[in-house]
């Protein structure tokens, strides 16, 4: 979430003996993933310097890291108060609002520090994100763009960028963006997933299948990968390699309605319809307005010759085709 900034320039060099140095070392402590030994030493020097803005600030950061967002935003907005040029503050008070979902505050947090720093290429991309969250996709692009200029090697930027253009259905564009972060980070799950996605929209379903398979050799435990490696699957014939990948996930994320019904219609086409059913009916049950779902277990009962739950479900699911002279075919 955060980088590990120079003291801020309003600051007033610490008055203290040792703490400049406790800070560096927290500093590192943090940078090394040493959280428990940063926390120790950030409290330490707030004990001797209460309104010390670094420790204020970068102990905000490691609250939010463990979950407890509002004494981080507390922190933070007090370190801001001591140090109001403080950007990289700034830039992480936006980052923890905008997690917590305030997109309006997190873009004003974030444009404050742009304010004080023009070229702050991180909180121009992370200004990107905020406004793609708002459906402002021109904005974002121009956003991400503009980081990207000022730092071409910001790997989260490059991403967000991709995934805007995948939704964008410039998926040309998002396979060079997420290319491009591969180079930076191979070993990404995350990014490879996104690369898949872009892949399948281009057509190259072997290329998108293949960057699955080495996404889930990276992270075995991620769900999504494994859903979307067994749609892929399904979608080119390989039935029992796709109910695998469907079993993967669930295992995963055993009350994923999505899930469920993957594996169903798998089975469903495997002819296995006893056991569809009962996939169907418990994607159902996480997601009773799912109407597909309900269509598709009217139709395996009448599969099975349960003639009149299946003909209740068919039209819980699909509703009933009304076939009228003047007016054509509509839906009852």
């Amino acid at each position: 979430m955060s980088e590990l900034p120079p003291q801020p320039e309003s600051a007033e060099n610490p008055e203290v003996p040792g703490i400049e140095q406790a800070l560096k070392a927290a500093m590192a402590h943090q940078g090394r993933g040493e959280y428990a030994q940063a926390e120790r030493l950030y409290r330490e020097v707030l004990a001797l310097e209460p309104n010390q803005p670094i420790a204020l600030h970068l102990l905000g950061v490691l609250a939010h890291m463990a979950g407890q967002s509002e004494m981080a935003l507390e922190l933070i907005r007090a370190a801001i108060h001591h140090a109001p040029d403080y950007v990289a503050a700034h830039n992480n008070l936006g980052n923890v609002l905008r997690d917590l979902g305030n997109l309006e505050a997190a873009g004003a947090a974030y444009q404050r520090a742009i304010e004080l720093k023009a070229d702050y290429a991180e909180a121009i991309g992370n200004l990107g994100l905020v406004q793609a969250g708002q459906n402002e996709a021109v904005a974002a692009e121009a956003s991400y763009r503009k980081a990207l200029e000022l730092k071409p090697d910001l790997f989260d930027t490059l991403n967000n960028l991709g995934s805007l253009l995948c939704q964008r259905d410039r998926a040309r564009e998002a396979v060079s963006c997420f290319e491009r972060a591969l180079t930076m980070r191979p070993k990404s799950p995350g990014v490879l997933c996104n690369l898949a996605a872009a892949l399948r929209q281009l057509g190259q379903l072997e290329s998108s299948i293949s960057a699955l398979h080495q996404a889930i050799d990276l992270q075995p435990d991620l769900a999504a990968a494994h859903h979307s490696l067994g749609m892929l699957l399904q979608r080119t014939g390989s039935l029992i390699e796709a109910e695998q990948s469907y079993r993967a996930a669930l295992a995963q994320e055993t009350a994923n309605p999505a899930y469920c019904s993957s594996l169903a219609s798998v089975l469903e086409l495997q002819g296995r319809l006893t056991e569809a059913l009962n996939h169907y009916r418990k994607a159902l049950r996480l997601h009773p307005e799912n109407r597909e779902v309900a269509g598709s277990i009217g139709s395996v009962l009448l599969a099975l010759g349960e003639a009149e739950e299946g003909v209740l479900r068919e039209q819980q699911g699909f509703g009933v085709v009304i076939f009228d002279s003047e007016q054509g075919v509509r839906f009852g």
